[in-house]
């Protein structure tokens, strides 16, 4: 990391209290993990400490804002994603980060890059998430290079993770996968963390879904959550007319997943929900299936775990997401359509079992709260502060 100047004289803050400066690209209205995940650490951190929020779209109590923008090429991917990239302007970042105790940064895109370079300058000390995977951009915008996927490594590496005082990881999956691609940092994990809304619940079903073996999926629609490769498997169910599948979320893939889903007898649900109301699904479902590629954690079958709530979770080398899983009959492989509906027909077979694993779900949640990643949280920013003065 290059040497620090402490060209700005800030004034001294309560030892207590910090000002925090969060930088992200797309907070207003973004279903993106990462989006989600720093609101829920925002609303916490503002309990006890001054939190302004860098970032793009409306204007807002302890928002700073910045111009928008969408890269050429993936534009109508970005505007379906609700995720613009953030125009980086140095007098109104510089204004916005002067007073500091710390700045923390979730993407690792241009306005990432600016700001890391202006708190280095002014020896302000960068925190910054490793939320999104190289595969995660490759997918989405329909490159199939390996060297693309090395040289965005290389420029974060360089840019963004090795220019901070300490990089999160959400996951040790994730912590690998930085370390192999040369983070040199200090390096923590801290599970993005599990609201206590999602528990179990009593709830009853809608009467049309009485006699139906529900499976649950949410989600972005796009590419490297793989929804059409569910779709396929219920299709493939020796119980295909028993099942109904729900699928919640929103992306630039849903026209496409509708048009799979029109061959099974009974039609996926398409819904498009706020988080808070997902507790509801979580328990009426009886199995969750997951069957993304690439996943830094993933929020939502730590959401389903938490409700009780079984879930089937694809196994890959770029997928952090096996984790949560009791046991192999939980796992399927990713790239195998038939492993997994074997899977979900086992676990029809087996509603004895399946109805065994929630309480173990619910117990395996427990390590996962939010609570406790939030005191490890401002425990990283305080020790990170103190080595920086």
């Amino acid at each position: 990391m290059p040497e620090k100047s402490t060209a700005l004289n800030k004034e001294p803050v309560p030892v207590n209290r910090l000002r925090i400066a969060m930088v992200i690209d797309a907070y207003d209205d973004s279903t993106n993990g990462a989006v989600i995940s720093t609101k829920r650490f925002v609303e916490l951190l503002r309990k006890d400490h001054e939190v302004s929020i860098i970032t793009t779209g409306k204007p807002a109590p302890g928002k700073i804002l910045l111009r928008k923008f969408y890269a050429p090429v993936v534009t109508r991917v970005m505007k379906k994603m609700k995720t613009p990239l953030a125009v980086p302007s140095d007098r109104i970042l510089k204004k916005a980060i002067r007073n500091m105790d710390l700045i923390h940064v979730q993407f690792p895109f241009f306005l990432g890059v600016r700001v890391i370079r202006l708190a280095n300058r002014y020896g302000i000390p960068v925190v910054s998430t490793f939320h999104i995977q190289a595969e995660h951009l490759s997918m989405n915008a329909g490159i199939r290079s390996k060297q693309f996927i090395r040289y965005c490594y290389r420029f974060w590496i360089r840019n963004i993770y090795n220019r901070s005082d300490a990089v999160i990881c959400p996951s040790h999956f994730a912590e690998e996968e930085l370390k192999s691609n040369g983070l040199r940092s200090r390096s923590v994990v801290i599970s993005n963390g599990l609201l206590p809304d999602y528990h179990p619940v009593m709830v009853d079903r809608p009467e049309s879904l009485r006699d139906k073996f529900i499976i649950l999926s949410v989600g972005r629609f796009a590419p490297e959550k793989r929804q059409e490769m569910i779709i396929r498997a219920v299709s493939g169910s020796r119980y295909r007319d028993r099942i109904q599948l729900i699928l919640i979320g929103e992306g630039p893939l849903r026209e496409k997943l509708e048009e799979c889903g029109k061959d099974l007898s009974s039609s996926p649900l398409f819904l498009k929900l706020p988080p808070e109301e997902l507790v509801y699904y979580y328990n009426i479902a009886d199995l969750y299936v997951h069957a993304a590629s690439v996943e830094v954690e993933c929020m939502t079958v730590l959401e389903a775990i938490g409700c009780g709530l079984p879930s089937l979770i694809g196994s890959g080398p770029k997928s952090a997401t096996s984790q949560f899983a009791l046991d192999d009959r939980f796992l399927f492989d990713c790239q195998s359509e038939t492993d997994l509906v074997q899977k979900i027909d086992y676990w029809i077979d087996h509603p004895e079992e399946l109805q065994r694993s929630k309480k173990l779900y619910v117990e395996e949640s427990s390590g996962y709260r939010i609570e406790q990643s939030y005191e490890k949280l401002v425990s990283l920013y305080r020790s990170v502060i103190r080595k920086s003065q």
